[in-house]
C-alpha cells in the first residue's frame, strides 16, 4: 500500500505563522482548556475558523456544550489544535473578547509559536459509512454498487464491497452522506482505484468475504474538501 494510504510521523516543523499553514475559512479547530493540570482529562470543543489577521488575532465560532453556548471569560487560555493537509498543529491562545453580536464568536490572541507535525499520510478515521460506487460497466450503463467506507481521509478512502467493481487505475465515483453543521450533506467524489484485494472479515463483523479497495480522491476541493476536513476532525475531537 502506498504512502498515501499510510500514516505516521515524518518530522517536526515550526511555521513562522498561520499563513504557512494555508488555513481556510470554515476549517475545523479544537479548543481545550490550557489552564488544567491534566489536559488529557479535559473536554475538547469543536469550533470553526472564521478568519484571522496576521500577527493580530484569530476569530472562531463560539464553542457549544450540551446545545448551549459555553461560558467563556475574557483572558481564558486554550490549547488550539487543528490540521491542514498532512500537517497537524497546536498552539496556545488567550480569549481577547467573547461576543454574541452579530453572532456568537471568540477573538483569540495570535500565536507566538506553533508546534507542527508533518504526517507521512493524511489524517484518517474509520467511520463505517454506507456508500455506493458509481462507474460505467461494459455495456456503457451506469452501475451502482453498495459499499462501506471503512477508512476515510481528505485524500482517499478504503471501502468494502460484496463484489468486484473495477481494477487498479479505473476511475469511479464514491457517494456517501456526512453530517455537517447538524445537516446531512451528500458527497459524490471522483476517485481512482489504487489497490484491491479480497478479505475475510472477522467473526464480529460477520465473517463474510469482501473486496477491499483503496481509492484516491481526485477533484475533492472547495466545499467537498471542507466537509471532509470538518467531519474527520470533529470525529477525532469527539473520540
Amino acid at each position: 500500500m502506498s504512502d498515501e494510504f499510510q500514516s505516521g510521523p515524518k518530522g517536526n516543523e515550526q511555521p513562522e505563522n498561520l499563513l504557512s499553514l494555508n488555513l481556510g475559512i470554515g476549517d475545523a479547530l479544537q479548543l481545550q482548556n490550557a489552564s488544567a493540570s491534566n489536559r488529557t482529562s479535559q473536554r475538547r470543543y469543536y469550533v470553526k475558523l472564521i478568519g484571522f489577521l496576521n500577527k493580530a488575532g484569530i476569530v472562531v465560532s463560539h464553542p457549544i456544550q450540551d446545545e448551549e453556548l459555553l461560558v467563556i471569560e475574557d483572558g481564558q487560555s486554550f490549547l488550539v489544535r487543528g490540521f491542514s493537509g498532512r500537517k497537524t498543529y497546536e498552539f496556545n491562545a488567550n480569549v481577547l473578547f467573547a461576543s454574541a453580536i452579530p453572532y456568537p464568536h471568540l477573538h483569540l490572541s495570535f500565536p507566538k509559536q506553533i508546534d507542527c507535525l508533518t504526517m507521512r499520510g493524511a489524517l484518517r478515521i474509520q467511520p463505517n459509512l454506507a456508500s455506493r460506487i458509481e462507474m460505467m460497466d461494459a455495456s456503457s450503463t451506469q452501475a451502482k454498487i453498495p459499499a462501506i467506507v471503512v477508512d476515510l481521509s481528505t485524500s482517499g478512502a478504503r471501502v468494502h464491497a460484496n463484489r468486484p467493481f473495477g481494477k487498479v487505475g479505473d476511475l469511479v465515483k464514491v457517494a456517501f452522506r456526512l453530517p455537517v453543521d447538524d445537516e446531512e450533506q451528500d458527497l459524490l467524489i471522483s476517485a481512482v482505484i489504487r489497490n484491491s484485494n479480497s478479505e475475510t472479515l472477522t467473526e464480529n463483523l460477520g465473517g463474510a468475504e469482501v473486496m477491499t479497495y483503496g481509492l484516491e480522491f481526485i477533484q475533492a476541493e472547495g466545499g467537498m474538501r471542507m466537509a471532509l476536513q470538518n467531519f474527520i476532525y470533529k470525529t477525532m475531537a469527539e473520540g
